[in-house]
């Protein structure tokens, strides 16, 4: 685990970071689980609305999934690469300070089947991904309260 001003980056997941989209990737067997990074929901600060297209939703890559309100920032979660969304995450959408207090965790966002599975390789990851949030999180001063260095 990489900890950046603050702000956790597991090792091992996939990143998708574009714009003002920073979210996390996991594969999970054929399909993806996307959540926000620890660095989106500590730049848009306390998360007051989420809301998720449902199962059976196609999206395009760079094309809305979700809509996030907070007291900072109001915009779209984007989709980090093509396909059909399989699960939203009602809890979030009942509890979106799930996303600030457990972004990795119960704060997911939704699960996709990838239908272009080339997209994925389009996607940073360990050091890559790493120098990249480095220079956002520095030239933002987006300060995570997860701990120090």
């Amino acid at each position: 685990m990489a900890i950046i001003q603050g702000c956790e980056l597991p090792d091992g997941l996939l990143y998708y970071i574009e714009r003002s989209q920073l979210l996390w990737i996991r594969p999970e067997g054929e399909g993806i689980r996307i959540g926000a990074t620890d660095p989106a929901q500590a730049r848009a600060g306390r998360i007051l609305v989420i809301r998720i297209r449902g199962a059976g939703t196609v999206r395009e890559r760079g094309r809305p999934l979700a809509t996030v309100e907070s007291g900072k920032w109001a915009g779209p979660v984007m989709a980090p690469v093509s396909g059909t969304i399989t699960a939203s995450n009602t809890e979030l959408e009942a509890n979106p300070g799930l996303l600030n207090s457990d972004p990795y965790g119960r704060g997911w966002v939704a699960t996709m089947h990838p239908s272009k599975a080339s997209e994925l390789d389009d996607l940073l990851r360990g050091e890559a991904a790493l120098k990249r949030f480095r220079e956002i999180i520095e030239r933002e001063h987006i300060v995570g309260r997860r701990g120090s260095g």
